[in-house]
């Protein structure tokens, strides 16, 4: 039976190990599979090498930048591949050694680097699928590897899809859940407590995929809301001290397109902002110079 942790209870630990942690700056040959890097017009990430004419999406690095894991998308299934830089080469895209024989979306790589959380429709037991997605997360062994994964149960959305969770250095949590009608909503997990995320974010339409800046002062998210570019776009809004955030702006025609932009994340160097979309004609991962949220916040 694989291991279950209260999310709630889990909270405590987070924040200790985030606060703790220090920062890592990406330093070495071969930075990002060796791609140029990007200005203020967002590029097609790596392509023919992890944007292809696969379903690619949601795209993260570990702290030290060698290693990126990210979804890819299949007829029957979805599962996370990986890629790593080792003996001064970038290695062949390959299964996650987590990752394979379920649902498994969203990676996301914890403040410290400790750990890689991750959606998953496996049952709690290991036995067989569940119906819905839940969180679960692999922790960081001395060999350089990965501990099996643990499930983490989430008492506030039972029975519904949790994805795309993020969390903030302090240790707050961001993630979006699937209601009964396929929209979706943004919840966070601050003080202990579950809240459903307003001031203007969570409507009736659908928003997804949020990503919580490092210092909490900013949201990126997707939405179908009117007025947007195409199908789904981007939105930023920005968080004072005082927990008010900005009314959602639309990142604009430098990110978004009139096909669905999702799964925004930033690089652990906090240079660059990394999403995906459809604008390909099927999922690839795109960049961005990362200066672009200070441009929009002017």
């Amino acid at each position: 039976m694989k291991k279950s942790t209260p999310l709630l209870s889990q909270l405590f630990l987070i924040v200790f190990i985030a606060c703790s942690s220090k920062e890592s700056e990406i330093n070495f040959e071969g930075a990002y599979l060796n791609q140029t890097p990007p200005g203020m017009t967002c590029e097609i990430f790596a392509p023919g090498i992890l944007s292809t004419d696969a379903n690619e999406f949601n795209a993260t690095f570990t702290l030290d930048g060698k290693q990126i894991y990210f979804t890819v998308n299949t007829d029957t299934s979805q599962f996370i591949m990986m890629m790593e830089y080792k003996n001064g080469t970038w290695g062949e895209r390959r299964l996650a050694p987590f990752s394979g024989r379920f649902r498994d979306v969203d990676p996301f790589v914890s403040p410290d680097g400790m750990r890689i959380y991750f959606s998953s429709n496996r049952a709690i037991d290991g036995n067989g699928k569940k119906n819905d997605c839940d969180f679960w997360y692999v922790e960081q062994l001395q060999s350089g590897g990965w501990s099996e994964p643990i499930h983490i149960a989430n008492p506030a959305t039972p029975n519904k899809h949790d994805f795309y969770f993020t969390m903030a250095n302090n240790g707050t949590i961001y993630y979006s859940v699937f209601n009964d009608d396929g929209t979706g909503d943004i919840y966070r997990i601050h003080d202990n407590e579950t809240q459903l995320l307003q001031f203007g974010i969570s409507t009736e339409y659908n928003e997804h995929d949020p990503f919580i800046a490092p210092d909490e002062s900013y949201l990126i998210f997707s939405s179908n809301r009117p007025g947007g570019l195409g199908s789904n776009d981007l939105y930023i809004s920005f968080r004072d001290e005082n927990d008010s955030w900005s009314t959602p702006q639309n990142m604009g025609s430098s990110v978004n397109s009139a096909k669905y932009d999702y799964c925004p994340i930033l690089s652990p160097d906090g240079k660059y902002l990394f999403f995906s979309s459809s604008r390909s004609g099927n999922g690839d991962v795109f960049w961005i110079d990362a200066k672009i949220v200070s441009e929009l916040k002017k």
